[in-house]
């Protein structure tokens, strides 16, 4: 929680000057927020469950365009309070919203996609997003999210394939070889036709018109493509530093730490890790009557030890050796 005096961070839902991570526009007027201002729940990285609600948002704003809101923390929930102290001391700086819309609101406008409307289901506070307007769709019945293939496709589809031309007829027949243009040798090549071709502007302009929708359908197939390879290496990341944490290599206390390392250098997170050897955990055993073994739990299991089970039991653990002699008041 900030502290006495100390303003609340504010979070940038949406900029409708910036693509998200999908390649597209989101006007903040075209943003409902009546759900959510019912429940302006606060979510762990888009997690719809009742274990990942941390908090709520409060103060939403619309200035200059710019959507934005407070976060309060549920700091009776301690998994709530660790994210909150991380956002206090500004190691966590990125919120994500997550939206329902109709898909024929997607709509590419002016050699731009737009989503002129969409409805506000819930802002989650994230670790990494994509970028500064990171998104997550949810499909309309507002349950599940949709996947980067699917949010892929439908972005595609939104792309006209054969680009509306306005074809202009001359006034003047005398004039109509102004609205021819030849083109050069190179200029032909890159478009496509042969060289020193004549023709009309308008065509041109269409030939132009589509070679730009071609480019940008490339692009972001590419965005999407590494957004998805992004998310890949984070999660091999977290499992990798994960399994180091479980191992006693690092202490759960340095797993942002290790994390970070990671995405910076995925080779030298791997290097350091193999430098860490990992924690031997010593449990000193007896033999029973019967064959089996016995861990050393008490004085007395220890008592049965030989002399040099005993000396490296002493040795090697002496915090739990401490304990076995620590008497209780």
């Amino acid at each position: 929680m900030p502290k006495p005096g100390q303003k609340k961070k504010r979070f940038t839902f949406n900029d409708p000057t910036v693509k998200n991570s999908h390649g597209f526009l989101i006007p903040t007027e075209g943003i409902g927020l009546e759900r959510f201002a019912k429940n302006p729940v606060m979510l762990d990285s888009h997690w719809n469950s009742n274990h990942s609600v941390i908090g709520r948002w409060e103060g939403f704003e619309n200035k200059e365009g710019l959507l934005s809101g407070l976060p309060v923390f549920d700091m009776d929930d301690e998994a709530a309070a660790k994210i909150a102290g991380k956002v206090e001391r500004d190691f966590i700086r990125g919120c994500s919203m997550g939206i329902t819309f109709n898909h024929a609101d997607l709509k590419y406008v002016a050699g731009q996609l737009i989503l002129e409307k969409c409805e506000l289901y819930e802002v989650s506070i994230v670790a990494v997003p994509s970028n500064a307007n990171s998104i997550h769709l949810y499909h309309q019945d507002g349950k599940t999210l949709m996947t980067d293939e699917e949010v892929q496709k439908l972005c595609l589809s939104a792309i006209p394939t054969e680009p509306e031309t306005e074809f202009i007829t001359p006034k003047n027949p005398e004039n109509e070889n102004m609205s021819k243009i030849k083109l050069t040798a190179v200029a032909a090549l890159i478009l496509g036709f042969t060289a020193d071709t004549e023709m009309e502007s308008a065509e041109l302009s269409a030939k132009i018109v589509g070679l730009d929708a071609e480019k940008k359908a490339a692009e972001l197939k590419l965005s999407a493509k590494l957004e998805a390879e992004e998310a890949s290496k984070l999660t091999a990341v977290n499992l990798q530093v994960d399994n180091a944490v479980t191992a006693g290599q690092i202490s759960a206390e340095k797993k942002e730490q290790f994390v970070n390392l990671g995405i910076a250098n995925p080779e030298l997170l791997t290097s350091t890790l193999a430098s860490i050897p990992v924690k031997k955990t010593f449990a000193a055993t007896i033999k029973n009557n019967d064959g089996t073994e016995s861990e050393v739990k008490t004085a007395e299991d220890f008592q049965k030890l030989t002399l040099e089970a005993k000396l490296s039991f002493k040795s090697t653990q002496p915090d739990q050796y401490k304990k076995l002699f620590t008497i209780n008041n």
